[in-house]
């Protein structure tokens, strides 16, 4: 099941462009965090994956980075949302917040859509 909801997250984008930068910044701290979140998670994993002998402090550390940029993902996750409702819009996020899993798949999904998505300025 999808969780990003991409034509509610360009209305999100659409509606933010006219009603001001601070509504830009947090569309974009927001996004910052999910992808943050996704770049902390591949990080540790190449770490523990590459590293010669892993130890309980290494991975206890990355654990501690992951949560933390989870707990970031999820706040922004339903700022997304509050965001969508006050502007009449659907949410960007489809899933339940108290869900660790599907905020995880909303950011991975996010990070996908925004790559294969990007705009190629020359």
């Amino acid at each position: 099941m999808a969780y990003f909801n991409p034509e509610a997250f360009e209305m999100l984008l659409m509606r933010a462009r006219s009603t001001g930068p601070e509504d830009l910044e947090l569309l974009r701290d927001a996004t910052k965090d999910c992808l943050h979140y996704v770049q902390t998670v591949c990080d540790g994993e190449n770490l523990l994956n590459t590293a010669d002998e892993p130890d309980r402090s290494m991975a206890g550390d990355y654990d501690a980075k992951r949560h933390s940029a989870h707990e970031n993902a999820i706040t922004s996750a339903a700022l997304l949302n509050r965001f969508a409702l006050q502007q009449g819009c659907a949410p960007a996020f489809t899933g339940d917040t108290a869900e660790r899993h599907q905020v995880a798949d909303f950011c991975i999904e996010m990070t996908d859509w925004l790559f294969r998505n990007r705009r190629r300025v020359l």
